[in-house]
């Protein structure tokens, strides 16, 4: 009995340990931990159109992007976990965008960023960032943000964008992206570059493929769907900020108080929103030509 014993234990830690790895190398698992509670995962959602009392039915249906399987609100481990409530924590979004979004939650036409967790009963989705799908189109692959890392190439194909995986912890090295297929509007796939560009990521689902070119070959993604962020429309109130009132802002910013000449051609102009949604100066003629006589100043007086 003693040597059954030995002979038993080894083979038990054996399993342990082949158990306690494959769990480790589960993304889901990592995800989740053992809490019930999610944070600053990518999800999808589906509404809820079962007919019951709310919260039981009457919420919606997450899934985290590019994982098998996530822990729910009530410690579960499913594909697929039910919510009951939701709250928006965007900042400073429109009645309108706030309609907007339902609808596309409604539809299933929207990624989002945020956490599940088990503060009220039947489970809370906390919406912290959205993106709203540019078509109707079922998104299919794999979810990843691509964006431009910077790198140029004499020639192709050029690994100048970075794909992050979505939920994974994986950059993947890409030359090209297509988003012909989503069938998206030219405003729209305007957008989608300028995303891309200025490093903020643009959201999309796709499938790997290889390109080929004078410098071999390389992976690309061509997108079945890709989401445009949705943020705040809702007019900024602009107005003179800085020690000198040099910055036209929304927000109070701190300067440095050295003063220059042309902060006295501020004091006369006007300070508000421009085309792009920031704020800034209205550069009408008096204040060029304002600031074109300060610069002049200026120069006179380093020979000075």
């Amino acid at each position: 009995m003693k040597m059954l014993k030995f002979t038993l234990y080894p083979v038990f830690v054996l399993l342990s340990l082949i158990s306690f790895s494959s769990q480790a190398a589960d993304p889901s698992v990592f995800l989740t931990g053992s809490s019930p509670q999610i944070k600053d995962a990518y999800f999808t959602v589906r509404p809820d159109l079962r007919r019951c009392i709310s919260p039981i039915c009457g919420g919606w249906f997450v899934n985290a992007v590019n994982l098998k399987r996530m822990r729910c609100s009530d410690g579960s481990i499913k594909k697929e976990c039910y919510v009951g409530a939701d709250v928006i924590n965007i900042a400073d979004l429109t009645p309108e965008q706030i309609t907007q979004l339902r609808l596309a939650m409604s539809r299933s036409n929207v990624l989002i960023k945020g956490s599940i967790s088990n503060n009220v009963p039947y489970g809370l989705l906390e919406i912290n960032a959205a993106w709203l799908s540019a078509t109707n189109q079922k998104p299919e692959g794999v979810f990843l943000s691509v964006s431009d890392n910077g790198i140029r190439c004499i020639t192709s194909p050029c690994p100048s964008l970075d794909g992050k995986i979505l939920n994974r912890n994986r950059v993947k090295s890409l030359a090209s992206f297509d988003l012909s297929g989503v069938n998206a509007t030219d405003a729209q796939l305007k957008l989608a570059q300028d995303s891309i560009v200025s490093g903020d990521g643009l959201p999309m689902a796709g499938k790997f493929v290889e390109v080929t070119g004078p410098a071999g070959t390389a992976q690309g993604i061509v997108a079945s769907q890709f989401y445009l962020k949705l943020e705040s429309s809702a007019p900024k109130f602009c107005r003179p900020t800085g020690c000198s009132g040099q910055i036209c802002a929304d927000s109070a910013v701190i300067t440095t108080c050295e003063w220059r000449p042309e902060y006295e051609c501020y004091r006369a102009a006007t300070c508000s929103a421009q085309a792009n949604g920031d704020c800034g100066w209205v550069m009408d003629d008096e204040l060029r030509k304002c600031l074109d006589n300060a610069a002049g100043t200026s120069l006179l007086q380093q020979f000075k």
